[in-house]
Order: structure tokens, then C-alpha cells, then sequence
């Protein structure tokens, strides 16, 4: 049996992880590419499937994303890497996610820099991530951190590291403080910035505090918050495979709330 205080910090932390991804969503085009797909319905009869006949959605979905809808370009990669309907096949997972990623898609950028990243190839994760950053998508700028924390290149690359995890916990990135804070009192920033560290760790855990207490204040008019159909489908993707393939932001749990790599 789990003590209390177990049950109290995965609480926590799946408030934390739901958080992010509302965050990762308003941010991204994903329901702008989906509403402006013209097979609409067809992508809601494709998922309707996933669930009871996995194997015939994949095939509703790689002919939607055969016929150019980069929305299903995205998803198809997605379901190429998890095994989802089909034989696990990375090969085709970057295929299709270079494809979405080129048209656009914020969700196949993130997931193809994910994908480089887990194969050590860093400097195509940095390029993934940098497009990211240069368009102003905020998610973007914890993962090029974390790219070249992972690179080796850190030495070099560790102010502007610095600056874009500062401009990602700024612009509301609940993965990007954890990281910064533990990595400046490890001193991966220089050891000027370690007690720097522990009082913006303060400042993270506050923060992570009023997520929290906001979220659970607010829990009363989920109805009127549910997010729409693309939402909820973006999510399911997100959630079930992040799981599967270990592709949370990479800071040491099964949150954002742990130390950082």
C-alpha cells in the first residue's frame, strides 16, 4: 500500500503533467491545422476506431495522411512509433514526422527532435528545435536546452541554454524550471549562479504552488473548460504515448517536478 504521502505527490504531479500539456496545446497549431483539414470527419471516424479496431484507424489514417492532410502526417508518425494499429517502425515514424514538420506541424517539430534526441542525434534534434525557437514557439526552448545538455556541447552552449530556459519558465514552461533551478545550484552554469539557484528554486516551487491550487479551485467548472474534440484527441496521443515511449520532458520522474537531467 502506498503511504499518503505517495498518493499526495502523484496528485501533484499529474496535475502538473495535465497542466503542461493544456499549455503545450494552446500554444501549438494543432487545432488550427486540424480545423483547417478538409477530411474533418473522416479524422473523427479514424479515431472513433482507435480504441476498438486500432488496426483499420491506422489505415483511415495513413490514407488521410497519403492524401495530404498533415494533421494525420503527424498522428500516423505518432502511431508508427508507439505501435499503435501497426508494427513499431521509427524509420517511418521520422519519415512522417519530417513530412508533418515540414508543413508546419508544432506537434510533429516536438516529436521529431524527441525522436532525434532518443538516437543520440543531437545535432538534428538541435536544427529540429532551433526552427522551433526561431518561430517563437515556446515549448521549443526547453528542448534545445535540453539538447545541448545532452550533445556535449554544454560548455559552449550553456548561456544561451541559460537564457532559453529563463524566457520558457517566463513564458509559463513548467518543465523549464525545474531544469534551470537544479542545474544552476549544480553548477552547470558556473558556480557564480549556484546560490542564485536555490532562491529560484524557491520561485519555481511557488509557482508550481499556484498552478496547483488554481487548478483544484477551478476543478468545479471543468465542464465549461473541456477542451474540444482535437483537444482531447491531441491529448490522448500525448498522454498514452509520452508514457510509452519515456518522452516526457526529461527531468528525472514521472513529472515535471524532479530535479532536471
Amino acid at each position: 500500500m502506498k503511504c499518503i504521502f505517495c498518493k499526495i505527490c502523484e496528485e501533484r504531479a499529474a496535475i502538473l503533467d495535465r497542466k503542461y500539456f493544456e499549455w503545450l496545446e494552446a500554444l501549438s497549431n494543432n487545432q488550427a491545422l486540424a480545423k483547417q483539414d478538409p477530411d474533418l470527419q473522416r479524422i473523427n471516424d479514424a479515431y472513433d476506431l482507435l480504441k476498438t479496431d486500432s488496426a483499420e484507424s491506422f489505415r483511415q489514417f495513413l490514407a488521410l495522411a497519403e492524401s495530404g492532410s498533415v494533421w494525420s502526417m503527424a498522428t500516423i508518425g505518432r502511431l508508427f512509433e508507439t505501435a499503435e494499429g501497426t508494427d513499431r517502425d521509427l524509420v517511418q515514424a521520422e519519415a512522417w514526422y519530417s513530412r508533418a514538420y515540414e508543413a508546419g506541424s508544432d506537434y510533429a517539430l516536438i516529436w521529431l527532435g524527441q525522436l532525434y534526441l532518443r538516437s543520440n542525434r543531437f545535432e538534428k534534434a538541435i536544427d529540429v528545435f532551433r526552427t522551433g525557437v526561431d518561430r517563437g514557439f515556446a515549448p521549443a526552448m526547453y528542448y534545445l536546452a535540453l539538447s545541448y545538455w545532452k550533445s556535449g556541447d554544454w560548455p559552449r552552449k550553456r548561456s544561451e541554454a541559460m537564457s532559453l530556459l529563463e524566457r520558457g519558465f517566463e513564458a509559463g514552461d513548467l518543465a523549464a524550471g525545474p531544469f534551470l533551478g537544479h542545474s544552476m545550484v549544480r553548477g552547470r552554469f558556473g558556480w557564480q549562479h549556484m546560490l542564485a539557484g536555490l532562491q529560484f528554486l524557491i520561485k519555481v516551487v511557488e509557482a508550481q504552488a499556484k498552478v496547483i491550487e488554481d487548478d483544484k479551485a477551478g476543478r468545479e467548472d471543468i465542464g465549461e473548460n473541456r477542451p474540444g474534440f482535437f483537444g482531447r484527441l491531441a491529448a490522448s496521443f500525448w498522454t498514452a504515448s509520452q508514457a510509452r515511449t519515456g518522452t516526457t520532458p526529461e527531468t528525472g520522474g514521472t513529472s515535471f517536478l524532479p530535479a532536471g537531467p
